[in-house]
């Protein structure tokens, strides 16, 4: 039996360990591109940004929310907040010109890359059909498993959040046993306005399946929002990184869709975008690290730049002005255990 070029390379990454010589291996693109496919999510966002410029911003941002669901793995343990959305369902050329017409017709409503055509299913490769398809299954199913089936979105109001370079391999890298199927992925944002009250609709609604990937929906405002990566979780609730299962974004480029959503706000102000990024910073008590966040998402500062639309320069006087006042809040939070009495 002929062993496909995605087969040989899901072999030769399998045969490393986990961690640093895969992630090495995924820096090829030649290689990546053999094991590559993509995923694709929406946050869904309500409120506009109040334009009095003598408030904080915090306050600038408080009639703003995101929903996001609340994640669950396979053992039913949390798993991370999140937007709607996972990974395509895509289609070989073999499997689709194996298949009768009329079984080809039937992965139009499975499948990412299955469309009609004149009545005809044709399989496409059109990275902006896919994704867009991909949102709307993966809400399908995610809402399906809150017990909700008659809530969908407009796919021509998805507003595309441009990351050129993002990259989800974590799971490939660091979690991926060897067996079954693995893609490095490219994922694609979405933003979308919510002007029907879907948000509310959803919670209202609500009501968790056993079984399901998700185990509620939640409002939360987008500023709160911003500050939800890189929180410790205890030891029964931590995802693979330590970081917290209930109150992180499971994945990065979800986490930095939010902040792309705040510079649209913002309008890509860099002088608010430093600003903000310091108020979130004083609401929490771990560390924003930008940089970090770019290496989390297989990008440099240049990248993130891009995505936030600012410069890289704006970009590090973000993470230099977090780190002061992380450090600072670190200092008096010392000083004040010093003054604990000792008994």
């Amino acid at each position: 039996m002929t062993v496909s070029i995605y087969e040989q390379a899901l072999q030769r990454i399998a045969s490393l360990p986990k961690g640093e010589e895969r992630r090495k291996l995924l820096q090829d693109k030649n290689f990546r591109s053999q094991v590559l496919s993509s995923g694709a999510n929406v946050t869904i966002y309500s409120g506009d940004v109040k334009s009095d410029e003598n408030i904080s911003l915090e306050e600038a941002l408080s009639d703003v929310y995101v929903g996001l669901i609340q994640r669950k793995n396979k053992n039913g343990h949390l798993d991370g907040l999140g937007a709607l959305g996972g990974l395509a369902e895509r289609t070989s050329e073999e499997e689709f010109y194996r298949l009768e017409q009329e079984e080809r017709a039937e992965l139009v409503t499975q499948r990412d890359d299955v469309v009609l055509c004149v009545n005809t299913p044709i399989l496409t490769q059109n990275i902006d059909i896919i994704r867009k398809k991909n949102v709307l299954r993966e809400m399908r199913e995610e809402l399906d498993d809150l017990g909700i089936q008659d809530l969908s979105i407009d796919p021509a109001r998805l507003e595309l959040v441009p990351m050129p370079k993002v990259k989800d391999d974590n799971f490939m890298i660091n979690i991926w046993s060897g067996t079954g199927k693995c893609f490095a992925i490219s994922p694609y944002c979405h933003l979308y306005k919510d002007k029907e009250g879907l948000i509310d609709k959803i919670i209202a609604h609500k009501k968790e399946k056993e079984g399901g990937e998700v185990s509620s929906y939640k409002k939360i405002p987008l500023f709160k929002a911003l500050g939800a990566y890189g929180n410790h979780g205890s030891k029964d609730c931590q995802l693979e990184d330590g970081r917290s299962a209930d109150k992180d974004y499971r994945y990065p480029h979800e986490y930095l869709a939010a902040w792309a959503l705040a510079a649209k706000l913002l309008n890509y102000d860099p002088n608010k975008m430093v600003a903000l990024s310091a108020e979130v910073q004083s609401s929490v008590s771990h560390l924003i690290s930008f940089s970090k966040l770019a290496e989390a998402t297989g990008q440099t500062i240049d990248d993130l730049a891009e995505v936030l639309r600012v410069t890289p320069d704006t970009i590090k006087k973000m993470d230099h002005r977090n780190q002061t006042i992380f450090e600072q809040k670190k200092i008096k939070n010392n000083a004040l255990i010093d003054k604990i009495p000792q008994y």
